[in-house]
């Protein structure tokens, strides 16, 4: 069976902030095979979307087996403001009309009399109830779907080749995969901009081209008894990341080409992404493929479904999408400085210093 680590290492500055933001802690959680580390074995970094996490079954089911299965060591990170993509820990105050329209006036009494009355009285009732989420987000802890959340993928993966290499284990350097989900898939085309270097591979399960929640607020719907809970997520990001358009994908890759190859899966009903508009991004990649998964691809095995996620088997998926992998090449030696240029900020990003270091200039 796989070894397991847990490190947790002082993470990346915040960029949103003017002063230095020294109390941040980065959580790495990675695996490393039974047999242990030798030349041949490459690393990979798994990064869920919304509603998953370090902690998922699923995600450490596949740390772990993947390090023997596939001679890997496997990575994963609590990246920055994951906790707030989550399901829904705290809600706020519901207006009185949105009361009035599901409760009767003696329970409405009840509810402010004691407010955990609230899903007790619900649950037998055939309504849709809607409340927003709770998040308690600020600029120093929040869901910015973007710079950060890459920022600390990138630090993770260094981390871990950091411990490695102090521990005298030769691993392949020059076999890097990536694995994500949705939101997860994104970020990850964000790091291989971020740092070109760094991945030999992605795998992309139905990335979008620009987080959808920076423009419009994310709904999650919860069975309570008889009841169903929606639940509104309004993020701050909303507010906080000027000009979304720049960390479209497309906008992205014009400006540095990135040094993996993708293989993109995408459903022809995926209700948050236009999977014609992603096959032609795809399409500009170079050496990378696109795989539309229509539903008569669903084969109820590593595709459940033909939306958004696919609803997929991902042990089956990344067995599958190993099989587009290309022969590794050796790396044409390491990236020490890296400068990304869009419309409003601008990314000086420098690998010289151990982890990396990531200067973020916003020009209003």
């Amino acid at each position: 069976m796989a070894d397991q680590h847990t490190i947790n290492i002082p993470a990346h500055p915040n960029i949103y902030l003017k002063e230095n933001d020294s109390e941040r802690e980065l959580q790495i959680e990675f695996s490393t095979p039974q047999n242990g580390v030798t030349a041949d074995t490459g690393l990979l970094i798994f990064v869920p979307g919304f509603g998953a996490n370090i902690n998922s079954k699923v995600y450490t089911k596949m740390r772990e087996q993947f390090a023997d299965e596939y001679n890997l060591v496997t990575i994963q990170c609590d990246y920055f403001g994951s906790k707030f993509m989550q399901g829904v820990e705290r809600i706020k105050a519901p207006d009185r009309q949105a009361l009035r329209n599901v409760f009767s006036p003696e329970e409405i009494k009840n509810i402010n009399q004691d407010p955990s009355k609230l899903l007790v009285l619900l649950k037998d009732k055939r309504k849709v109830f809607s409340v927003q989420a709770d998040l308690q987000e600020n600029i120093k802890d929040f869901n910015d779907m973007s710079l950060m959340q890459s920022i600390d993928i990138i630090t993770a993966l260094e981390a871990v080749k950091i411990v490695l290499e102090e521990n005298g284990m030769r691993y392949d350097n020059s076999r890097l995969i990536g694995y994500g989900h949705s939101h997860g898939a994104y970020l990850l085309h964000l790091s291989n901009v971020l740092a070109p270097h760094l991945f030999s591979f992605l795998i992309d399960n139905s990335a979008w081209m620009e987080p959808v929640y920076l423009s419009k607020n994310r709904y999650l719907y919860q069975k309570v008894g008889q009841a169903t809970l929606s639940i509104e997520f309004d993020y701050l990001a909303k507010k906080l990341v000027q000009k979304k358009h720049i960390i479209n994908l497309k906008e992205l890759y014009t400006t540095c080409a990135g040094g993996a190859k993708v293989l993109s899966f995408q459903g022809n009903d995926d209700n948050l992404i236009n999977h014609m508009e992603k096959e032609a991004f795809v399409e500009t990649l170079n050496g990378s493929e696109f795989i539309l998964v229509t539903e008569k691809d669903v084969d109820n095995k590593k595709y459940r479904s033909n939306n958004h996620g696919l609803n997929a088997d991902f042990l089956e998926l990344f067995s599958f999408a190993l099989c587009f992998e290309q022969p590794k090449q050796e790396k044409k030696g390491v990236l020490e400085k890296h400068k990304l240029s869009l419309a409003n900020l601008s990314v000086h990003a420098d690998f010289t210093t151990g982890l990396p270091k990531f200067d973020v200039i916003f020009r209003s």
